[in-house]
């Protein structure tokens, strides 16, 4: 719960700055580049997660990596981020930052997952059709998980919709051990 917190509460104040600056589709790509680097190199990430490695040094490291490759509201913002030790947080930063920007130029995220690869005829189908129901553009994030044994599982920010055979299967399951139960 507090990763969320600090990660809404910094990445709101990013999202201020870079929308003040009509710079959030720049500030979005310069800290997705950064989050990358880092969740890509094992040893940038454990300089980053270790607590015993100085501010200072990390600073110097921020400024070393990306000086000229990010802007500098989104320099500042990671000094800033590594002296106040929120850099273990920069993920969850940046997740929050995407949900405010998405959700600034009407878009929602949504995650389906199936039993096998969808057809893409079945993904314009649900596109249209969530796109309809919410009132704002769809960005799909689809997986394979063959565990569901088939149907959909869609997450639309904090809501699931559940129509796979395997939870269909766990509830007529339930409902035969109620009423034998009975």
């Amino acid at each position: 719960m507090l990763n969320q917190a600090v990660a809404r509460r910094y990445a709101r104040a990013l999202f201020d700055l870079a929308r003040e600056k009509g710079l959030v589709d720049q500030v979005d790509r310069e800290v997705g580049m950064v989050v990358s680097i880092a969740e890509a190199n094992p040893h940038f990430n454990a300089v980053l997660g270790d607590v015993l490695i100085a501010p200072e040094v990390k600073r110097d490291l921020f400024e070393k990596l990306f000086s000229g490759k990010v802007s500098t509201l989104v320099m500042n913002f990671l000094l800033v981020v590594v002296v106040k030790r929120r850099e273990g947080f920069l993920p969850h930063i940046y997740r929050a930052y995407l949900d405010l920007a998405n959700e600034a130029r009407g878009i929602v995220e949504v995650e389906v997952r199936s039993a096998i690869p969808l057809p893409e005829e079945t993904v314009e189908r649900l596109t249209q059709k969530l796109t309809a129901h919410l009132g704002k553009s769809v960005k799909f994030q689809t997986q394979v998980a063959p565990e569901i044994i088939g149907g959909l599982v869609v997450r639309v920010g904090d809501e699931l919709m559940d129509g796979s055979v395997k939870t269909r299967l766990q509830r007529m399951r339930d409902r035969l051990v109620r009423s034998k139960a009975e």
